[in-house]
């Protein structure tokens, strides 16, 4: 409720009248328009990416 109110902007009768497929759609749409992940970015990190955190941040 709260991503489809406050992340959407949905009014609650838009939402609780949505589907399920409807509102994940939504979300992947508005997750699509501001720039969100892609499989690189989702990728597990490298050892190398690994061993610049570890030493970075401990």
């Amino acid at each position: 409720m709260r991503i489809g109110i406050g992340g959407l902007k949905w009014r609650p009768a838009d939402f609780w009248s949505s589907t399920m497929t409807e509102f994940f759609e939504a979300i992947n749409g508005h997750n699509d328009a501001q720039g969100g992940e892609t499989e690189k970015s989702t990728a597990a990190p490298t050892e190398n990416e690994m061993a610049a955190l570890l030493a970075r941040f401990g």
